[in-house]
């Protein structure tokens, strides 16, 4: 007599079992679908209705949107999204919200009208250049007021952007103010996007032009980091140390010739577009500089040494050397951008190495940093009032009339014992300028 001990399940019975037990819901499934739906017929297969599969796919196809409602959706999703996003960061960035506006065109300096390229400096204001705001005449010289000869005996003011008066009229940047203050012409020979060496190589070029009895020079600490770079925007001269010595490079100013294509031609045409929209500006402009400013295979921005501090002081020590033998006295003017004031006690730190280095060369200085601090720290709206777009993500963002009437009157205290020279007399001018 047999085990009475269960025999062991094979595979393949239990696979059996398994398909047997399968197919008896199946067809409970199919059962109860037909008492829930009886006026649905469903086809009969070996003698059980099966459910009809076919029938299920094609109402399923028949709710499928197609291809192009699908795409039309994604489109208009992609455009509301951009929109908000575009709105929100110029609501917050307190930018005019319907206003359309190439954000970044009005940056790519270089290509604008006003400049235009010099073999030794890389670029220049564009001589006898009149709009509404703005005026040159000979050597890209911004005019003050209505002149339209270059004055010579005054004051020669070189630097950046901050110099030459970004976002402001003729009669509002620092040099005029100044000239106002001083009743001496001050020569304004600032040029946007400048590093130091190129301020000093311009003060170098119009010191036997201007014959001044005062020199400026003004820097920003941006200008320092762009004496690191042999294309910043634009090809530039840059200067290297070898063994101790300055060795100059001028700027790379060959002819270059864009890609052609298709796919170049709309990755320009999507970067044009995009230049329209503030939020794409502010985020590409971090993010890729060179794809956002730079054209064709040209880099935006190419580095060329990491010693822009060494250079700087070497370059401010040469130039020392030539207002000495001139007799003619300089003064270095350091400007800062506003979100520094916030964010340490001090200026940077290649600020202050640049600013000791001129202090040991015999160089005086005013430095526009403490009393700029005082008035962010004890109101941030004031000192909102110094600056343009402050609050609106511009980093950049130039100083207004009022904190370029701030700059002249510091200017005016530091030139105080040198003016009497010029005048023949102590001279006292005063501007209705806000607290400083």
């Amino acid at each position: 007599m047999g085990s009475l001990a269960p025999r062991p399940i094979w595979r393949e019975e239990w696979g059996l079992i398994k398909a047997v037990n399968q197919s008896r819901v199946w067809q409970f499934a199919s059962l109860a679908r037909q008492a829930a739906f009886p006026h649905k017929r469903r086809p009969v297969h070996g003698g059980v209705q099966m459910p009809a599969r076919d029938g299920i796919g094609e109402q399923t196809a028949r709710q499928r949107p197609s291809p192009w409602t699908n795409t039309a959706l994604v489109f208009a999703s992609v455009l509301l999204s951009s929109a908000a996003i575009e709105g929100g960061y110029r609501f917050a960035a307190d930018l005019p919200l319907f206003e359309l506006v190439d954000w970044r065109a009005g940056k790519v300096v270089r290509s604008e009208y006003k400049a235009v390229v010099d073999p030794v400096l890389g670029w220049t204001l564009r001589p006898w250049t009149e709009t509404d705001d703005f005026s040159t005449i000979d050597h890209g010289i911004r005019a003050n007021f209505n002149e339209n000869t270059v004055r010579t005996g005054g004051i020669l003011a070189v630097g950046d952007s901050f110099t030459q008066g970004w976002e402001v009229d003729d009669d509002e940047t620092w040099p005029a103010y100044l000239e106002k203050l001083t009743g001496v012409p001050v020569v304004n020979a600032g040029v946007g996007g400048y590093g130091t060496d190129q301020i000093v190589l311009r003060a170098e070029q119009l010191l036997p032009i201007v014959k001044p009895n005062i020199l400026i020079v003004g820097f920003l600490e941006a200008d320092m980091f762009r004496t690191g770079h042999s294309v910043f925007g634009a090809p530039k001269p840059y200067f290297t140390l070898e063994g101790g010595e300055l060795r100059y490079h001028p700027p790379g100013l060959t002819q270059h010739q864009e890609e052609r294509g298709t796919l170049a031609s709309l990755v320009r045409a999507m970067r044009d577009g995009l230049g329209y929209s503030a939020a794409a500006d502010y985020l590409l402009a971090s993010l890729a500089p060179n794809y956002w400013y730079g054209t064709g295979q040209r880099p935006g921005y190419q580095r060329a040494t990491y010693q822009e501090a060494e250079i700087t002081c070497a370059l401010l020590r040469r130039l020392k050397a030539q207002t000495d033998e001139a007799g003619i006295p300089m003064l270095l003017f350091m400007q800062h951008h506003a979100p520094l004031l916030f964010d340490t006690e001090h200026s940077s730190p290649v600020a202050q190495q640049v600013v000791a280095c001129a202090g040991a060369a015999d160089i005086r200085v005013a430095d526009q940093f403490d009393s700029l601090r005082a008035i962010a720290l004890g109101n941030v709206y004031e000192i909102s009032q110094y600056y343009s777009g402050m609050f609106a993500g511009k980093i950049y963002g130039h100083m207004t009339a009022k904190g370029n009437q701030h700059a002249a009157e510091l200017l005016h205290d530091a030139l105080y014992d040198w003016l009497p020279r010029m005048t023949g007399s102590a001279h006292t001018g005063t501007l209705s300028a806000g607290p400083h």
